[in-house]
């Protein structure tokens, strides 16, 4: 059973690494780079690797996302664009934290 969660999991983020690397949304622009962090946030949440402090009603992204949305209504571009690429700089570090742990087995199952 073991064997065959771990290959699972390989197979997964080989898969999924193939898509992390494929970028199909223009990062010049606010709407792509927020598209993106969804994108790459959703990787994350299918995996179950979502970083969230215990104390924090809303995990990194969506914290990041929801504050680029509240600039954007202000008017504030450029608030908006740091706060949508700290979302997207935090979607990947999840996705790729995932990716570089996914042969990795607890010392209690050997």
């Amino acid at each position: 059973m073991k064997k065959l969660f771990t290959a699972a999991a390989v197979a997964a983020s080989l898969t999924l690494g193939a898509c992390a690397n494929m970028q199909s949304n223009d990062l010049s622009t606010y709407n792509g780079v927020m598209a993106e962090a969804a994108a790459q946030h959703a990787i994350a949440k299918e995996n179950g690797n979502v970083w969230k402090q215990k104390k924090m009603k809303k995990p990194y992204v969506d914290h990041y996302m929801a504050k680029a949305e509240e600039a954007k209504k202000k008017g504030d571009d450029a608030a908006a664009m740091k706060y949508a690429k700290e979302a997207l700089k935090s979607a990947r570090a999840e996705v790729r934290q995932t990716q570089a742990h996914a042969s990795t087995e607890p010392a209690w199952l050997k």
